[in-house]
Protein backbone atom coordinates (compact mmCIF):
# COMPACT_ATOMS: atom_id res chain seq x y z
CA UNK A 1 0.00 0.00 0.00
CA UNK A 2 2.12 3.06 1.09
CA UNK A 3 5.09 2.99 3.56
CA UNK A 4 3.92 2.59 7.18
CA UNK A 5 3.88 5.46 9.75
CA UNK A 6 3.84 5.93 13.02
CA UNK A 7 1.42 9.11 13.35
CA UNK A 8 -0.91 7.17 15.66
CA UNK A 9 -0.56 3.86 17.82
CA UNK A 10 -3.34 2.40 16.41
CA UNK A 11 -2.95 2.95 13.09
CA UNK A 12 -0.86 0.99 10.54
CA UNK A 13 -1.13 3.08 7.85
CA UNK A 14 -1.45 6.90 7.30
CA UNK A 15 -1.55 8.98 4.26
CA UNK A 16 -2.21 12.07 3.45
CA UNK A 17 -5.78 11.65 3.03
CA UNK A 18 -6.49 8.55 5.53
CA UNK A 19 -5.46 6.84 8.53
CA UNK A 20 -5.83 3.16 8.22
CA UNK A 21 -6.78 0.84 10.77
CA UNK A 22 -6.14 -3.06 10.73
CA UNK A 23 -8.27 -5.43 12.66
CA UNK A 24 -8.51 -9.11 12.18
CA UNK A 25 -9.97 -10.34 15.39
CA UNK A 26 -13.91 -11.21 14.82
CA UNK A 27 -15.45 -8.82 17.14
CA UNK A 28 -13.95 -5.52 16.78
CA UNK A 29 -15.40 -3.34 19.73
CA UNK A 30 -14.92 0.89 20.66
CA UNK A 31 -11.56 0.70 22.31
CA UNK A 32 -9.89 3.77 23.35
CA UNK A 33 -7.37 3.55 21.02
CA UNK A 34 -9.93 3.46 18.33
CA UNK A 35 -11.73 6.04 19.49
CA UNK A 36 -8.68 7.98 19.93
CA UNK A 37 -7.49 7.24 16.61
CA UNK A 38 -11.19 8.30 14.92
CA UNK A 39 -10.33 11.56 16.83
CA UNK A 40 -6.38 11.90 16.01
CA UNK A 41 -8.34 11.81 11.95
CA UNK A 42 -10.56 14.06 12.58
CA UNK A 43 -8.21 16.63 13.92
CA UNK A 44 -5.94 16.32 10.74
CA UNK A 45 -8.09 16.55 8.17
CA UNK A 46 -8.14 12.97 7.31
CA UNK A 47 -10.79 10.15 7.27
CA UNK A 48 -10.41 6.92 9.33
CA UNK A 49 -10.54 3.80 7.56
CA UNK A 50 -10.81 0.64 9.65
CA UNK A 51 -9.95 -2.48 7.26
CA UNK A 52 -10.72 -6.34 8.64
CA UNK A 53 -11.19 -9.68 7.07
CA UNK A 54 -14.72 -10.52 5.76
CA UNK A 55 -15.50 -12.62 9.31
CA UNK A 56 -15.09 -9.77 11.46
CA UNK A 57 -17.66 -8.14 12.56
CA UNK A 58 -18.07 -4.70 14.70
CA UNK A 59 -19.91 -4.08 17.88
CA UNK A 60 -22.76 -1.26 18.50
CA UNK A 61 -20.47 1.17 19.28
CA UNK A 62 -18.02 0.76 16.74
CA UNK A 63 -20.93 1.27 14.11
CA UNK A 64 -21.78 4.61 15.66
CA UNK A 65 -17.90 5.65 16.01
CA UNK A 66 -17.22 5.02 12.74
CA UNK A 67 -20.47 6.73 11.44
CA UNK A 68 -20.13 9.38 13.53
CA UNK A 69 -16.52 10.31 12.85
CA UNK A 70 -17.44 10.16 8.98
CA UNK A 71 -14.90 7.22 9.13
CA UNK A 72 -15.33 4.00 6.45
CA UNK A 73 -15.27 0.34 7.01
CA UNK A 74 -13.18 -1.64 4.16
CA UNK A 75 -13.29 -5.33 4.27
CA UNK A 76 -10.97 -7.23 2.16
CA UNK A 77 -12.21 -9.85 0.13
CA UNK A 78 -9.24 -11.29 -0.97
CA UNK A 79 -5.89 -9.97 -2.17
CA UNK A 80 -7.23 -7.72 -4.65
CA UNK A 81 -10.21 -7.38 -3.75
CA UNK A 82 -11.93 -5.27 -1.34
CA UNK A 83 -15.37 -3.44 -0.42
CA UNK A 84 -17.30 -1.25 2.47
CA UNK A 85 -18.20 -3.01 4.76
CA UNK A 86 -21.76 -1.30 5.55
CA UNK A 87 -23.45 -1.44 2.04
CA UNK A 88 -21.09 -4.02 0.27
CA UNK A 89 -20.15 -1.09 -2.34
CA UNK A 90 -16.47 -2.62 -4.13
CA UNK A 91 -13.35 -0.16 -3.32
CA UNK A 92 -10.23 -0.35 -4.26
CA UNK A 93 -6.96 1.55 -3.03
CA UNK A 94 -5.47 4.77 -5.38
CA UNK A 95 -2.32 5.15 -3.30
CA UNK A 96 -3.33 7.36 -0.02
CA UNK A 97 -6.88 6.12 0.70
CA UNK A 98 -9.39 3.23 -0.37
CA UNK A 99 -11.91 4.65 -3.02
CA UNK A 100 -15.15 3.58 -5.01
CA UNK A 101 -13.80 0.98 -7.71
CA UNK A 102 -16.46 2.38 -10.81
CA UNK A 103 -14.79 -1.40 -12.59
CA UNK A 104 -17.28 -3.65 -10.16
CA UNK A 105 -21.32 -3.88 -9.47
CA UNK A 106 -22.45 -3.06 -6.21
CA UNK A 107 -24.00 -6.35 -4.74
CA UNK A 108 -28.06 -5.90 -3.55
CA UNK A 109 -28.12 -6.04 -0.28
CA UNK A 110 -30.11 -8.93 1.36
CA UNK A 111 -33.71 -8.60 1.52
CA UNK A 112 -35.11 -7.54 5.06
CA UNK A 113 -37.63 -8.47 7.49
CA UNK A 114 -38.69 -7.49 10.82
CA UNK A 115 -38.69 -11.15 11.71
CA UNK A 116 -34.88 -11.55 12.57
CA UNK A 117 -32.24 -9.46 13.71
CA UNK A 118 -31.62 -7.43 16.54
CA UNK A 119 -33.52 -5.18 18.24
CA UNK A 120 -32.78 -1.06 17.70
CA UNK A 121 -34.34 1.94 19.77
CA UNK A 122 -33.07 5.41 19.94
CA UNK A 123 -34.53 7.95 22.06
CA UNK A 124 -34.24 11.27 22.27
CA UNK A 125 -34.70 13.62 24.89
CA UNK A 126 -34.79 17.49 25.58
CA UNK A 127 -33.88 18.18 28.92
CA UNK A 128 -34.74 22.15 29.80
CA UNK A 129 -32.27 24.35 31.42
CA UNK A 130 -34.01 25.59 34.21
CA UNK A 131 -35.32 22.05 35.63
CA UNK A 132 -32.91 19.31 37.52
CA UNK A 133 -31.58 16.46 35.29
CA UNK A 134 -30.76 13.04 35.45
CA UNK A 135 -29.39 11.01 32.08
CA UNK A 136 -29.03 8.01 31.79
CA UNK A 137 -33.36 7.29 32.68
CA UNK A 138 -34.11 6.23 28.87
CA UNK A 139 -31.56 3.75 28.73
CA UNK A 140 -32.75 2.19 32.10
CA UNK A 141 -36.27 2.14 30.50
CA UNK A 142 -35.76 1.16 27.63
CA UNK A 143 -33.44 -1.82 29.27
CA UNK A 144 -35.86 -2.48 32.03
CA UNK A 145 -38.46 -3.49 29.03
CA UNK A 146 -35.97 -5.20 26.76
CA UNK A 147 -34.82 -7.22 29.20
CA UNK A 148 -36.42 -6.79 32.47
CA UNK A 149 -33.11 -5.35 34.22
CA UNK A 150 -31.40 -2.21 34.84
CA UNK A 151 -28.09 -1.78 32.66
CA UNK A 152 -25.03 -3.23 34.19
CA UNK A 153 -22.20 -0.68 33.27
CA UNK A 154 -21.13 2.42 31.30
CA UNK A 155 -17.86 3.52 30.28
CA UNK A 156 -15.75 5.69 27.33
CA UNK A 157 -14.89 2.35 25.94
CA UNK A 158 -15.56 -0.77 25.39
CA UNK A 159 -15.21 -2.65 27.38
CA UNK A 160 -17.29 -0.82 29.90
CA UNK A 161 -15.49 -0.58 33.34
CA UNK A 162 -17.96 1.18 35.49
CA UNK A 163 -21.12 -0.28 37.32
CA UNK A 164 -24.07 1.31 36.31
CA UNK A 165 -24.99 4.37 38.02
CA UNK A 166 -27.56 6.92 36.42
CA UNK A 167 -26.12 9.25 39.61
CA UNK A 168 -22.22 8.78 38.30
CA UNK A 169 -23.41 9.20 34.65
CA UNK A 170 -25.25 12.40 35.19
CA UNK A 171 -21.99 13.82 37.01
CA UNK A 172 -19.78 13.01 34.32
CA UNK A 173 -21.70 14.57 32.13
CA UNK A 174 -22.43 17.58 33.92
CA UNK A 175 -18.62 17.68 34.49
CA UNK A 176 -17.78 17.70 30.30
CA UNK A 177 -20.43 20.82 29.97
CA UNK A 178 -21.16 22.83 28.19
CA UNK A 179 -19.03 20.57 26.01
CA UNK A 180 -20.36 17.08 24.13
CA UNK A 181 -20.42 13.84 25.99
CA UNK A 182 -20.21 10.28 24.20
CA UNK A 183 -20.40 7.10 26.72
CA UNK A 184 -21.23 3.65 26.44
CA UNK A 185 -24.17 1.71 27.92
CA UNK A 186 -24.51 -1.85 28.06
CA UNK A 187 -26.68 -4.26 29.89
CA UNK A 188 -27.96 -8.24 29.30
CA UNK A 189 -27.63 -8.63 25.50
CA UNK A 190 -27.96 -5.17 24.94
CA UNK A 191 -24.99 -2.44 24.37
CA UNK A 192 -25.57 1.33 23.08
CA UNK A 193 -24.61 4.65 23.20
CA UNK A 194 -25.60 8.12 25.47
CA UNK A 195 -24.94 10.93 23.73
CA UNK A 196 -25.47 14.75 25.35
CA UNK A 197 -24.73 17.73 23.56
CA UNK A 198 -25.68 21.33 24.90
CA UNK A 199 -28.94 23.26 22.69
CA UNK A 200 -30.53 26.23 23.12
CA UNK A 201 -32.90 25.43 25.47
CA UNK A 202 -31.47 23.27 26.99
CA UNK A 203 -29.72 19.68 26.98
CA UNK A 204 -29.84 17.41 24.30
CA UNK A 205 -29.75 13.34 25.37
CA UNK A 206 -29.35 10.93 22.78
CA UNK A 207 -29.71 7.24 23.74
CA UNK A 208 -28.94 4.30 20.93
CA UNK A 209 -29.29 0.72 21.99
CA UNK A 210 -28.89 -2.87 20.11
CA UNK A 211 -30.15 -6.09 21.12
CA UNK A 212 -31.90 -8.11 22.02
CA UNK A 213 -33.27 -10.25 19.00
CA UNK A 214 -36.40 -8.70 17.83
CA UNK A 215 -38.10 -12.38 18.79
CA UNK A 216 -37.61 -11.45 22.47
CA UNK A 217 -39.82 -8.56 22.70
CA UNK A 218 -43.51 -9.12 22.89
CA UNK A 219 -45.56 -6.04 21.16
CA UNK A 220 -47.34 -4.91 24.59
CA UNK A 221 -43.80 -4.72 26.16
CA UNK A 222 -42.83 -1.50 22.95
CA UNK A 223 -46.31 -0.48 23.89
CA UNK A 224 -45.00 -0.18 27.69
CA UNK A 225 -41.92 0.80 26.66
CA UNK A 226 -43.49 3.69 24.68
CA UNK A 227 -45.87 4.97 27.88
CA UNK A 228 -42.93 4.71 30.22
CA UNK A 229 -41.39 7.08 27.80
CA UNK A 230 -44.40 9.50 26.45
CA UNK A 231 -44.29 11.93 29.45
CA UNK A 232 -40.22 12.09 28.96
CA UNK A 233 -38.77 11.79 25.42
CA UNK A 234 -38.95 14.04 22.33
CA UNK A 235 -38.94 11.17 20.09
CA UNK A 236 -38.73 7.51 20.15
CA UNK A 237 -37.70 5.16 17.27
CA UNK A 238 -38.10 1.04 17.89
CA UNK A 239 -37.00 -0.64 14.39
CA UNK A 240 -34.92 -4.23 13.92
CA UNK A 241 -32.05 -4.24 12.25
CA UNK A 242 -31.28 -7.21 10.03
CA UNK A 243 -27.76 -6.78 10.05
CA UNK A 244 -26.97 -7.21 13.22
CA UNK A 245 -27.58 -9.78 15.74
CA UNK A 246 -26.20 -10.23 19.00
CA UNK A 247 -24.69 -7.00 19.12
CA UNK A 248 -22.59 -7.58 16.17
CA UNK A 249 -23.00 -6.03 12.34
CA UNK A 250 -21.72 -8.69 10.14
CA UNK A 251 -19.80 -7.54 7.45
CA UNK A 252 -22.51 -8.79 4.55
CA UNK A 253 -24.24 -6.02 3.12
CA UNK A 254 -28.26 -5.38 4.33
CA UNK A 255 -30.78 -2.48 4.24
CA UNK A 256 -31.09 -0.04 6.54
CA UNK A 257 -33.01 -0.80 10.13
CA UNK A 258 -36.41 -1.67 9.39
CA UNK A 259 -38.94 0.45 11.61
CA UNK A 260 -41.32 -0.67 13.92
CA UNK A 261 -42.70 2.12 15.91
CA UNK A 262 -42.23 5.69 16.46
CA UNK A 263 -43.48 7.49 19.47
CA UNK A 264 -43.92 11.05 18.64
CA UNK A 265 -43.07 13.38 22.25
CA UNK A 266 -46.03 15.94 23.99
CA UNK A 267 -44.01 19.07 22.58
CA UNK A 268 -44.50 17.72 18.85
CA UNK A 269 -48.14 16.50 19.48
CA UNK A 270 -49.51 19.78 21.22
CA UNK A 271 -47.60 21.98 18.26
CA UNK A 272 -50.56 20.82 15.79
CA UNK A 273 -53.40 19.05 18.45
CA UNK A 274 -54.43 15.59 19.66
CA UNK A 275 -56.64 15.42 16.71
CA UNK A 276 -54.10 15.85 14.25
CA UNK A 277 -51.68 13.69 16.06
CA UNK A 278 -54.36 10.60 16.26
CA UNK A 279 -54.91 10.58 12.22
CA UNK A 280 -51.42 9.84 11.57
CA UNK A 281 -51.12 7.64 9.15
CA UNK A 282 -49.56 4.17 10.71
CA UNK A 283 -50.68 0.57 11.23
CA UNK A 284 -51.95 1.78 14.88
CA UNK A 285 -51.55 4.89 17.11
CA UNK A 286 -52.07 4.94 20.35
CA UNK A 287 -52.37 8.17 22.38
CA UNK A 288 -50.70 8.25 25.93
CA UNK A 289 -51.98 11.30 28.53
CA UNK A 290 -54.34 13.75 27.33
CA UNK A 291 -54.64 17.77 26.22
CA UNK A 292 -51.33 19.41 25.74
CA UNK A 293 -49.40 16.84 27.83
CA UNK A 294 -50.63 14.02 25.03
CA UNK A 295 -48.48 11.71 23.42
CA UNK A 296 -48.30 9.20 19.90
CA UNK A 297 -47.32 5.61 19.50
CA UNK A 298 -47.40 5.16 16.13
CA UNK A 299 -47.22 1.35 14.98
CA UNK A 300 -45.36 0.38 11.57
CA UNK A 301 -45.63 -3.37 11.67
CA UNK A 302 -48.69 -4.35 9.54
CA UNK A 303 -50.92 -1.79 7.34
CA UNK A 304 -51.12 -1.91 3.87
CA UNK A 305 -47.82 0.16 2.95
CA UNK A 306 -44.24 -1.07 3.86
CA UNK A 307 -42.68 0.01 7.15
CA UNK A 308 -40.18 2.21 5.45
CA UNK A 309 -43.29 3.85 3.76
CA UNK A 310 -45.42 4.29 6.97
CA UNK A 311 -42.02 6.04 8.59
CA UNK A 312 -41.96 8.72 5.55
CA UNK A 313 -45.91 9.25 6.07
CA UNK A 314 -45.80 10.27 10.24
CA UNK A 315 -42.57 12.14 10.25
CA UNK A 316 -44.19 14.54 6.84
CA UNK A 317 -47.49 14.14 8.99
CA UNK A 318 -46.03 15.70 11.64
CA UNK A 319 -43.38 17.89 9.93
CA UNK A 320 -40.64 16.41 11.29
CA UNK A 321 -36.94 15.80 9.07
CA UNK A 322 -36.97 12.43 7.47
CA UNK A 323 -33.68 11.84 8.17
CA UNK A 324 -34.01 10.06 11.85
Amino acid sequence: MVEQVTGHPAADWATSDALVVEQSRGVVPASSWLIDAARSASRSARVLQLLTPEHSGLTYPMELLLRDAGAEWIVQEDDERFRRGFDGVPSRWNGTRFVRDPDRPSPPPAESAITSGDLEVRITTVHPAAEPVRFGAGAEAALRALTGREPTGWGNAEPVTRPWSADELTWHCRNRAPGRTQVIVAGHGVVGQVHVSPADAGTIEETKLSGPAVGTLRPEQADALAERLAASARMMLVAVHPGRRGGVRSSEPSRPALPYGLLVGQEMVAARGTVHAGQAPAARVVGFGSGDRSAVWCVLNGGRRPPYEQLSDVLRHFALPDTL
